[in-house]
């Protein structure tokens, strides 16, 4: 009986050890699998756009806790698109809006407008970002290019971002770094 306690108190403090590292873990997968569902997002509209030679979007909503992702033609408003194209990432995840640059939109008219409630990223027939769907490569607004910053409320620090990094459409990916960007007086992180 004394063994079986005692083999019951090490696996108890064997558990307490391991779980928050294990729960970390899980976290941080959530967070890599959200992040790459966003930059395959960005990459199949930007492909879209390229087949199609119009314009096409991906966009992102924070609901409740999820974040909800669509991509759709530019002509279509988000608020139009049907319910069963909006996919969820991982439970948990959140938009950053401090660290996020994409476009705002109004969800009912796709107009650019700062207390929208959706974010975009939009791709003009060569697959180029651009702000409004009609704008040619190179003769778009600096302000289509952005990223989309993604976090974890159990993972302080741990934000990861996509990246529209050129006016030529290139995407990458990233994570918060220890200063803010030195190119920007808005103090953000993820660059």
């Amino acid at each position: 009986m004394i063994e079986t306690l005692i083999i019951i108190l090490i696996v108890g403090i064997f558990s307490a050890i391991v779980a928050p590292s294990w729960l970390m873990f899980i976290n941080n997968q959530r967070l890599k699998a959200s992040l790459d569902r966003a930059y395959w997002a960005m990459e199949l509209a930007q492909s879209n756009a390229k087949r199609d030679k119009t314009s096409w979007q991906t966009s992102f909503k924070q609901v409740g806790e999820n974040v909800q992702i669509a991509v759709h033609q530019a002509d279509i408003p988000p608020g139009q698109v049907p319910a069963n194209q909006w996919k969820n990432l991982e439970h948990q995840i959140q938009i950053n809006t401090n660290d996020t640059t994409l476009r705002k939109v109004n969800e009912n008219t796709n107009l650019v407008k700062e207390n929208g409630t959706v974010w975009r990223a939009m791709f003009n027939y060569r697959g180029c970002p651009v702000y409004n769907k009609t704008d040619e490569c190179g003769l778009t607004s600096i302000l289509a290019k952005g990223n989309l910053t993604l976090s974890h409320p159990n993972l302080k620090n741990g934000d990861r971002c996509v990246i529209i990094s050129t006016l030529l459409g290139h995407q990458r990916t990233s994570k918060r770094q220890s200063k803010p960007n030195p190119d920007n007086d808005k103090n953000r992180f993820c660059y």
